[in-house]
């Protein structure tokens, strides 16, 4: 299964980062900190669900607000911000087609 990732540079707004990330995640106060000191992946979504995508964006962008330095890794291959929008958005237009298709082949019979 495919992983996009998030990493958080340390920074001094750490405490922010910490309440964010406790606030939106089940993680521990203990174990975010354990994962940001260890510069580790502090988030792993599956990249073909597009809940957890959405998750994720809501996330980095409460991050970012706070003033957090993110990096953004598709497996292990880093990649943008606009990568996870364009992934977001190829999703939704997928929906968008396949409900479309059913819509037609339910108005055909």
């Amino acid at each position: 299964m495919s992983k996009i990732n998030l990493q958080i540079e340390k920074g001094t707004y750490e405490i922010k980062y910490i309440s964010i990330l406790r606030k939106n995640t089940i993680k521990s106060i203990s174990e975010i900190k354990e994962l940001l000191n260890n510069n580790d992946f502090i988030l792993s979504y599956n990249l073909l669900e597009i809940d957890e995508l959405l998750e994720m964006k809501k996330i980095i962008s409460l991050l970012l607000e706070a003033g957090a330095k993110v990096h953004i890794f598709e497996e292990n291959r880093e990649v943008s911000i606009e990568f996870l929008d364009n992934l977001i958005e190829s999703h939704l237009d997928t929906e968008r087609y396949l409900e479309e298709v059913d819509e037609q082949m339910f108005n055909e019979d």
